[in-house]
C-alpha cells in the first residue's frame, strides 16, 4: 500500500517472477560464457588443465544453480522498498538505496499486464514493482515528471 509523508510516496513492491528468472537466465548465461573462456584457455595452455577446468565450471554452475534453485523457493514472494518524491524514486532502504532522478531517465518502459515500469538512464535500469491497484497512480505519477525528450515505450 501506498503511504504518504511529507510528499513523499512509499511502498513495498512485489518483484515479478518472470523478471526473476530473466534475472537466472542472464547469470547463467554470463557464468557459461565465463566458462567458456576458461575450457578454451585450458586447451591453449595444455591438455593437463582442460580436466581441472572442466571440473572446476561445473562445480561453479552446480553452485550457481544451487542458488538460483533456493531463490526460486521464494519466488514471487520477494519485496522491493520504493520512495517516490518530486525529483526522484528511490529503489531500496537504508545504505542499500538507489535514487533514480527523472530528469536522467532516457526511456521508461511500462508493462501494465506486469505492474511493472522499468526506467533506463545512461548508466544504468531499474524496474519499478506495484500492486495492481496503485499502478495507475505511480505510473502517471512517473510519467509525469519525466523529461519530454524520454521514450516512452508501452508493453
Amino acid at each position: 500500500m501506498i503511504t504518504q509523508e511529507n510528499g513523499t510516496y512509499s511502498w513495498q513492491g512485489t518483484i515479478d517472477v518472470s523478471y526473476e528468472h530473466k534475472v537466472f537466465r542472464i547469470l547463467f548465461l554470463v557464468i557459461g560464457a565465463v566458462c567458456g573462456l576458461f575450457i578454451i584457455m585450458a586447451l591453449v595452455m595444455g591438455g593437463e588443465m582442460l580436466g581441472v577446468m572442466l571440473l572446476t565450471c561445473l562445480g561453479i554452475m552446480a553452485i550457481v544453480g544451487g542458488v538460483c534453485f533456493l531463490f526460486n523457493l521464494n519466488a514471487g514472494k520477494r519485496k522491493q522498498p520504493y520512495t517516490m518524491t518530486e525529483d526522484c524514486i528511490i529503489f531500496g532502504g537504508g545504505k542499500a538505496s538507489n535514487p533514480f532522478f527523472y530528469k536522467s531517465v532516457r526511456k521508461a518502459v511500462v508493462y501494465t499486464g506486469r505492474n511493472m515500469i522499468e526506467l533506463h538512464t545512461l548508466v544504468g535500469h531499474g524496474p519499478v514493482f506495484v500492486d495492481h491497484n496503485e499502478f495507475g497512480f505511480v505510473r502517471d505519477y512517473i510519467l509525469r515528471r519525466l523529461p519530454e525528450t524520454t521514450e516512452v515505450v508501452y508493453e
